[in-house]
């Protein structure tokens, strides 16, 4: 497995963490789940 290292603002962090605890999922799960949606199209 791969690893990225980026840097994203505060407050989409902020959102991010906020997003994945109301879906009980991982942030490391949810960005895997939508990267893999973007590449697909």
């Amino acid at each position: 497995m791969g690893n990225i290292n980026i840097t994203i603002p505060d407050d989409l962090h902020k959102k991010l963490k906020i997003k994945c605890a109301m879906q009980d999922i991982s942030l490391k799960d949810y960005v895997i789940k939508v990267l893999e949606e973007k590449v697909k199209k």
